[in-house]
């Protein structure tokens, strides 16, 4: 369940090893275009690159500081852990020279069990959810066909665990309920074709509605799949910060809109208490963006062809859910992760780009707001963070993941 919404480490090319007297070439993934050029050329390429890593960054930034300030109050937590943060951050964007196909594996891991309402971690014991588990394994296929046009497909497989109260008589009566299937498949296209050197592009497609959202036990935002057919929009660039390319920065954006809904029988009767009951939903919007310094000048370390460590900011927001299937009162986030990562590239056969690179990060909650009743606007207002006000008017708050796990493998062919 992702997009830039989807989410691809990229294979980089590696340039001929020449003799240690020679001038230094350019580095795997950079971003240094070979095309000649004249000095206007130059200056208007570079022109061209201040505006578009501006534009690329001004969108999500102020989505972002909208959501966080306040400008809108109702987010959701369809997908459960909001999952299409996974879109963005990494050193997933084309590099210069790419082209070819590529296959990789994905591994996302979240474990949901903080209680919060609002922006305050409030008494696990309010919530009827305890914890919330959500793993994905995702393999995909990448190709580019020129310095251009791109596409992509990821499949996941999905495993979902929730651990809540069962009956509402005799509260504390907990059981787990568990769910794994094929999850929701997107097909993307890729266009690099703004510069040559490839270091700004977007991205387009759809997820489709593969995923099951009908296991019982679960509700509909937390089921593997929304249900919706949702539009995928992404952007991204890269630059130097300094001139010999040591330093890099990255900036990304993703956008999920659904738009296309299916409704399904209620078989727990959770909402209304009548079961098998068909249940609208409407899964929210979603906006993810990230922001990326890249040390690029460790070269045959430990064994590695290249070792690229990084320092990540990610932020997210997203509107609420709607329907008679959803919980508008306790769902959504405004969020803020900090991520460290590491990419290790190995090279295997130099002459024909074959390249295997093992991205891994962890991404740690620095701000949470988890929408809910007394935040709501469609509730009268009622306090946040604390005990007596976490129940009112419905409010159980919602569980948060206090870190996320990505890995990626993948291999350039």
């Amino acid at each position: 369940m992702s997009a830039l919404s989807s989410k691809f480490t990229r294979i980089t090319r590696l340039p001929a090893r020449r003799h240690p007297v020679a001038p230094r070439p350019p580095r795997i993934g950079a971003i240094m275009s070979g095309v000649h050029a004249s000095k206007s050329d130059r200056a208007r390429r570079q022109r061209g690159r201040v505006a578009a890593a501006l534009l690329t960054f001004v969108g999500p930034t102020l989505l972002a500081l909208a959501a966080l300030v306040g400008f809108s109050n109702d987010a959701a937590l369809a997908c459960a852990c909001g999952c299409s943060v996974f879109d963005v951050g990494g050193l997933d964007t084309p590099q210069e020279q790419d082209s070819g196909g590529r296959i990789f594996f994905e591994y996302w891991s979240s474990y949901q069990y903080e209680n919060y309402v609002g922006n305050s971690k409030v008494a696990a014991a309010l919530n009827s959810d305890k914890t919330i588990i959500g793993q994905w394994y995702n393999v995909g296929f990448e190709y580019m066909f020129n310095r251009q046009w791109g596409i992509m497909v990821r499949v996941p497989t999905t495993y979902r665990s929730l651990t809540t109260e069962t009956d509402a008589a005799f509260p504390g009566q907990i059981q787990t309920f568990n769910s794994k299937s094929i999850g929701d498949i997107e097909l993307m296209g890729i266009y690099t074709g703004f510069f040559p050197d490839m270091s700004t592009g977007v991205t387009f497609g759809l997820k489709l509605p593969t995923g099951t959202f009908t296991a019982p036990g679960i509700d509909r935002d937390t089921q593997i799949g929304t249900g919706s057919t949702d539009l995928l929009l992404g952007a991204f660039h890269r630059g130097m910060l300094t001139g010999d390319n040591a330093w890099q920065y990255f900036i990304q954006f993703a956008y999920r809109q659904p738009f296309l809904y299916q409704a399904a029988p209620d078989p727990q009767g959770f909402f209304d208490g009548n079961l098998g009951v068909v249940q609208t939903y409407y899964p929210g919007m979603q906006v993810d963006g990230a922001a990326g310094i890249v040390y690029n000048n460790l070269y045959h370390v430990l064994g590695f062809d290249k070792i690229t460590p990084l320092a990540q900011v990610i932020i997210s927001h997203r509107n609420a859910d709607s329907g008679t299937g959803a919980d508008p009162y306790n769902s959504g986030f405004d969020r803020v992760m900090l991520s460290p990562g590491i990419e290790l590239t190995k090279v295997v056969d130099e002459a024909n780009n074959r390249v295997i690179k093992t991205y891994f990060d962890i991404e740690f909650t620095a701000y949470d707001r988890a929408n809910s009743a007394c935040n709501s606007p469609l509730l009268p207002a009622a306090p946040c963070g604390t005990v007596p006000g976490a129940n009112a008017n419905g409010t159980e708050g919602q569980l948060v993941a206090p870190y996320l796990i990505r890995l990626v493998t993948s291999y350039n062919f």
